[in-house]
């Protein structure tokens, strides 16, 4: 029941700081016309956008714009206005790669945004906070690896600390088996490839500080019982990725 009563309450959360998005943002307007390379079919896409109200948009409708804007298509004030829906999807949909919170976050670097007003960026930063705590409880195979939300913030220079600690605090079977995730990470965040690939050399570092701590290692094998059993191995292994990573941090120390 208490992981029931902790899904809730983190549903319930996100839905609050969709509603701060839509507000947040009411002052834009739908764009009538997009400026798009001569590769994109500008018309198709706006099209596609004017098909629904914004906040009933769909993947199908929104994914172009999603992935193309501020490279090729449109305007920040464009995107700033389809923004609230793009990152309501980005917890619902892994169909397209604007909605991924890696990619959202270049976009957002590209835009400037921490040149924007205080309430907008306030309330990116408080959905992004919401949607990892949330997607943290769901089960893996129903959404892409909850890192992504980590990797977002470390891209925007939000305190992504916090949740990493978070994370065994509440440690719920999906939970650690979303934790247990950072085992296709760990190589990437060490080289900086993949989405940790624009991430700071000293994020990066403190991201595996903490995986390689006991605090993580606790947790991990606290939470072994309430595993089913089919899925125990990717605790272990995680486990076995710890113990690997402490000993080359312990060795570049010395």
């Amino acid at each position: 029941m208490l992981d029931v009563s902790i899904r809730l309450s983190a549903e319930i959360d996100l839905s609050e700081r969709v509603k701060e998005l839509y507000a947040s943002f009411s002052s834009y307007s739908p764009p009538t016309t997009l400026d798009a390379s001569p590769l994109r079919d500008a018309a198709k896409i706006l099209a596609a956008l004017s098909s629904a109200p914004l906040a009933d948009l769909g993947e199908d409708a929104l994914g172009p714009f999603a992935a193309y804007a501020l490279t090729t298509v449109g305007e920040v004030s464009d995107y700033k206005y389809y923004l609230p829906r793009i990152l309501a999807l980005s917890t619902i949909s892994n169909s397209c790669v604007g909605f991924d919170p890696v990619v959202i976050a270049g976009k957002l670097r590209l835009a400037e945004w921490v040149k924007w007003p205080l309430n907008e960026r306030s309330a990116i930063a408080s959905f992004i906070y919401s949607a990892w705590a949330y997607e943290r409880l769901q089960a893996t195979s129903l959404r892409n690896s909850c890192w992504n939300w980590i990797a977002a913030m470390a891209l925007l220079n939000l305190q992504f600390e916090a949740c990493l600690h978070l994370w065994t605090v509440l440690p719920t079977p999906d939970a650690m088996l979303q934790l247990a995730e950072g085992v296709t990470e760990i190589k990437h965040l060490r080289k900086g490839k993949g989405r940790w690939e624009d991430v700071s050399a000293v994020s990066r570092e403190a991201i595996l500080q903490w995986i390689a701590s006991t605090e993580v290692e606790t947790a991990l094998i606290e939470s072994i019982d309430a595993i089913e059993d089919e899925e125990r191995w990717k605790i272990e292994t995680m486990l076995d990725e710890v113990g690997d990573l402490r000993r080359l941090v312990v060795s570049a120390s010395r």
